[in-house]
This record gives structure tokens, C-alpha cells and sequence, in this order.
């Protein structure tokens, strides 16, 4: 049995920070019924380097129909769905969806008990609310480029949509609370949760905001170390690899320096205390990538060994080779109806009692069809009529 078991969640959204949260409950067991324009589809779809192959790996475990929203007949279709839903979720522009007829008040003329997670750039209220927002716009108003990337050059944008997965994380543990209290307190409602890419981005901001509320002191770009773990950084090897590197506390530094050949740099009285090798972080960043280039990274990593925390940067295919992963089975092999058998990131968490799975890959356009729609007593005749007429 997995976690979610017995869940039902109705998935109307596109491209990430909305699907990626109803991947992770499939991946958990949750039946999630994703529906999808007729014509194009989830935007993801379309994305990335490969058509279709970005959803191949968010779309999985999920239960993919077509429906034409902006019909009629569409919009009682998803109010048939949602009857009997446990979750709904969706990211459209504030106000958008709920133009389409399907505001939380009549969601809960629907469904009492449904619990209804929007996500958007800006959440439900607020003067920007109507705003667009993307991923990189989360970033930028919550803080996070600010604080990425070097001292006198442009904020560095993660090579990844972190914004849209960090949205997509929050609103999948939000509907989980809204789970808990609605069956296990026993409130026996559902609620509204309203998340959105910017205050994503603001809550992992650390200690930030606090520091400017007690001496207006601003952080900004200091680049690849901390001022925390010094030596720290990501430093260019002979070999021209990356070595990633943090050093923290007095006796991680004491053993650094040993294993280094650079024992004097302990005994030098300014980087005696953390403060004082914070005050010296430059110097010693420097130090230690002069070490570093005149090393390949092999040679860096084992003089370093298990004790002090290091690594190389790795690449796709570092990953794909690496024997941890492998042990841990982190990445799996999926048959996809267009790609054959392809790799994708194994489920995360790992789950001990209810373990999540990947059952199937994120399927064609409407291939779930037939299955939900005659679930819903539509006959294969209705379900044809329902495609010739643009429904579906």
C-alpha cells in the first residue's frame, strides 16, 4: 500500500509549479487526474530540447485526459470530476479560473470537503496579484538572485526552475496539513491554499530579513563561498574540474590544513577563530584555490578525504556513473510509449513503509480518455461525439 492511497486529486494546470505538486502525490499512490487542453496540452509538453520528453518524467503516474474548458459541456464534466475529488489544483492566473466558472465559492457548493491548492506568481491578493508570474520572477521579487553570484556582476538564475519546485513543494505539503485537518482532527471541510513564487522564494531566505530589521544591514552576491565555512567555494582543479569544498569549525579547518600541507595556516593567529577566518575569507578562499589548481580533482578529493566535506561538480553524465546513486537506485529506467525505455529521477523521498513507485511515464495526450470518461458513464459513442465537438 502507498502513502496516498485512496486519494483522488484533480490536476487543471500547466508547465511546473502546479503539476510538479501533483506529480509528487502520484508518485505517493494518489490517483491524479490531470486534465489537459484538447489540442496542445500541458505547455510542458512543447518545452525542452526533446517535445514531449520533459513530460515524460513530470507527467508520470498520472491520469491524463482532455477537456475543453472554455465549453460548456467542459465545465460539467470538471464539476462531475470534482464531486467526489479530495484535491484540486491549478495555477492559472489569479481570477482566470475563477472566470471559467469555478470560484471557491462554488467549489464548495460542489464539494464540501475539497481541498483546493492555487498556485500562482503572486498569490490570490495583493496589487500584483494579476500580475504573470514565472520562475524567475519569483526569484528575483522573493530575494534569491540578490544573494546569487559574484560582487559587481548581473544576479546568476539557477540552471533549473527552482522557484516553480520550491512553489510546487510548500503547496503539496500545504494540501497534506489541509488532508490532516479536514480527516484526522475532523473538521470535515476542505480549504483554500493560496501559494505563489514569490513568498516560496522569500521563506528560505535565511536569516535576511531578520538582519535588516535589526541593523539595515543588506546581503547581497559574495559569489561561491559563505560567510560562515571558510575555506568554502567551488575551486578550478588542475585538471580543470570543479572542487566543491566547505570547511566549518575549528577542527574541520586544523584538519584541513593538515591533509593540505599547509599546517602553518592554523598556527597564524587570524584565522585562529571562525570570526577571524570570516574577516580573512578572501585570503584564505584564495589560498585554497591556488592548492586546488596546482591538483586534479582526484588527487584534491583524496587528500581530502571522507572527514572533510568535498565533492566534485557533477555533470549528467557524472551522475548517471556515479555508484551511490546507483546503490540507492536514485535513477530508474521507465518505458515511455514515444521513447522507448528511458532514465528518470526515481521518486524522493524514500518512504519505508509506504514507498512511492513510478508506474507508468507521463502518457500521450488524452490517454486516459476512455478510462475516466466512461468511469463517469459516458458510453464510447458520447465519448466520440464529445471529441468531434472540440469537448474533449
Amino acid at each position: 500500500m502507498q502513502a496516498l492511497e485512496g486519494l483522488k486529486v484533480v490536476e487543471v494546470g500547466h508547465i511546473l509549479a502546479g503539476p510538479w505538486c501533483g506529480t509528487l502525490m502520484a508518485d505517493f499512490g494518489a490517483e491524479v487526474i490531470k486534465v489537459e487542453p484538447p489540442k496542445d496540452g500541458d505547455m510542458i509538453r512543447g518545452m525542452g530540447r526533446v517535445k514531449d520528453l520533459w513530460y515524460c518524467v513530470e507527467g508520470r503516474n498520472k491520469k491524463n485526459i482532455t477537456l475543453n474548458l472554455k465549453e460548456q459541456k467542459g465545465k460539467e464534466i470538471l464539476k462531475e470530476l470534482l464531486k467526489d475529488a479530495d484535491v484540486l489544483i491549478e495555477n492559472f492566473r489569479p481570477g482566470v479560473f475563477s472566470k471559467l466558472g469555478f470560484s471557491w465559492e462554488i467549489l464548495q457548493e460542489i464539494n464540501p470537503r475539497l481541498v483546493y491548492v492555487c498556485s500562482s506568481g503572486y498569490g490570490q491578493t495583493g496589487p500584483y496579484s494579476h500580475r504573470p508570474g514565472f520562475d524567475r520572477i519569483g526569484l528575483a521579487l522573493g530575494g534569491f538572485l540578490e544573494v546569487t553570484g559574484f560582487p559587481g556582476e548581473p544576479p546568476i538564475k539557477p540552471g533549473l526552475s527552482a522557484c516553480d519546485f520550491y512553489t510546487a513543494m510548500l503547496a503539496c505539503s500545504a494540501a497534506m496539513f489541509a488532508i490532516y485537518s479536514r480527516d484526522v482532527v475532523g473538521t470535515g471541510k476542505g480549504q483554500m491554499i493560496d501559494c505563489c513564487l514569490t513568498e516560496s522564494a522569500l521563506r528560505i531566505q535565511e536569516s535576511i530579513i531578520a538582519e535588516y530589521s535589526y541593523d539595515g544591514s543588506i546581503r547581497t552576491r559574495i559569489g561561491n563561498g559563505t560567510n560562515v565555512t571558510i575555506p568554502s567555494g567551488h575551486f578550478l582543479t588542475k585538471d580543470d574540474k570543479y572542487l566543491v569544498l566547505t570547511v566549518s569549525g575549528d577542527k574541520l579547518f586544523k584538519k584541513f590544513t593538515e591533509v593540505t600541507g599547509m599546517p602553518e595556516l592554523a598556527e597564524n593567529p587570524e584565522y585562529s577563530t571562525g570570526p577571524l577566518r570570516t574577516k580573512n575569507r578572501e585570503e584564505l578562499n584564495e589560498i585554497t584555490a591556488k592548492w586546488a589548481r596546482s591538483h586534479t580533482i582526484d588527487e584534491c578529493m583524496a587528500a581530502l578525504g571522507d572527514e572533510i566535506p568535498n565533492c566534485k561538480v557533477y555533470n549528467v553524465e557524472d551522475i548517471m556513473k556515479d555508484e551511490h546513486f546507483k546503490a540507492r537506485n536514485a535513477i530508474i529506467q521507465v518505458q515511455t510509449e514515444k521513447f522507448g525505455e528511458i532514465s528518470m529521477q526515481n521518486v524522493s523521498p524514500k518512504m519505508m513503509g509506504t514507498p512511492g513507485e513510478v508506474k507508468w511515464a507521463g502518457a500521450p495526450l488524452g490517454k486516459f480518455n476512455q478510462e475516466i470518461y466512461a468511469r463517469l458513464g459516458y458510453t464510447e459513442e458520447q465519448i466520440k461525439d464529445l471529441e468531434a465537438n472540440g469537448v474533449i
